[in-house]
């Protein structure tokens, strides 16, 4: 397993909960971006990718280059998925509706010549409610897909 991130804190307390839970885990402080390329070049591949972002799309004038963000995401992770391996894409930008978020998953996917199916498109938990007055808290979505 390898976890990937810029954050030396979050890769310091993924570590902890992993070694908590008998879990042995590489980190890597690095752009995603950046490793998940080197990692296909180096040949790399995983049974399981999750690629789980910071908020591309923080306010609308950022929605057009935050939709290009997640599908250059999901073209890299993609590369980095074995044949029937499962990919997990998210996104927790509220003005990234969840159309248009599907819609660059699957260019992204395109983009890296992969084919697949999509087992399950979700979104917030039972741990974080939606307010029915504030459509701004249903921002979490994600989808889990395998591919050929």
């Amino acid at each position: 397993m390898v976890a990937v991130d810029r954050s030396e804190g979050s890769l310091a307390l993924a570590s902890a909960a992993a070694e908590l839970n008998g879990i042995v885990m590489e980190t890597v402080r690095a752009d995603s971006f950046a490793e998940m390329e080197r990692l296909a070049a180096a040949g790399e591949t995983f049974g399981v990718v999750v690629s789980d972002p910071p908020a591309f799309v923080k306010s609308k004038k950022d929605q057009s280059a935050g939709a290009k963000g997640y599908r250059k995401m999901t073209r890299l992770a993609a590369a980095l998925v074995e044949p029937d391996g499962f990919l997990l894409v998210a996104s927790c930008s509220h003005h990234m509706p969840v159309i248009q978020f599907a819609e660059e998953v699957r260019h992204g996917l395109s983009l890296a010549g992969r084919s697949g199916r999509i087992i399950r498109t979700a979104g917030a938990g039972p741990d974080h409610p939606l307010h029915p007055h504030l459509p701004e808290s249903a921002y979490l979505k994600a989808m889990i897909l395998q591919l050929d």
